[in-house]
């Protein structure tokens, strides 16, 4: 009996340590977070220049993992400076009291293909809604994240008013993301 305990407090750390999520951070020259909407019919995409990443995450400790991303909105780039403007007004993202875009994920969940969904939320103009995205996740040097969301801008009052409607400006706006990460010790 003393020998199953002390053989079961020997291995007791080392299972401990491989259920430990590792932590990340976004290298933030190689790493990218965009987006791609439609307007009058015809897709465009952009990047947000500036953003942080802090990621916690490991397949094998999904109930530790976390994702917790800050977008400085004025950041936006689409290679079109008057749709940029436009997206710094107050009809849309409102860069002037709300620079800062905040996306928060603590449940995690496998899917069926090796790739994996963080539900969390984003915090968007002041509103708070929940946004999903999905990813995969290759462990290396550097670690290797990408991913995609689709969320209604509508639901952050993003391009209101006589920006409302989908046939004008899609309602559907797909963010995309690949970060690479590397290991926090």
């Amino acid at each position: 009996m003393i020998k199953r305990l002390l053989s079961f407090l020997v291995l007791l750390p080392g299972a401990t340590a491989m259920a430990h999520a590792a932590d990340w951070e976004a290298v933030a020259e190689s790493s990218t977070l965009g987006f791609v909407g439609s307007a009058q019919g015809e897709d465009f995409s952009g990047q947000f220049g500036a953003f942080n990443a802090a990621i916690r995450f490991d397949p094998d400790a999904l109930d530790q993992a976390r994702f917790e991303v800050d977008i400085d909105l004025r950041s936006a780039d689409t290679r079109n400076a008057e749709r940029d403007e436009t997206l710094q007004s107050a009809d849309f993202f409102r860069t002037r009291r709300e620079p800062m875009a905040h996306y928060v994920a603590e449940r995690f969940r496998a899917l069926d293909d090796g790739r994996y969904a963080a539900d969390g939320e984003l915090t968007l103009r002041g509103v708070t809604q929940p946004v999903t995205l999905e990813f995969s996740f290759s462990q290396g040097s550097p670690a290797v994240l990408e991913g995609e969301a689709t969320l209604d801008r509508t639901a952050f009052e993003v391009g209101g008013g006589d920006w409302g409607s989908d046939a004008d400006i899609r309602h559907a706006v797909r963010v995309v993301t690949r970060l690479e990460l590397e290991r926090i010790d």
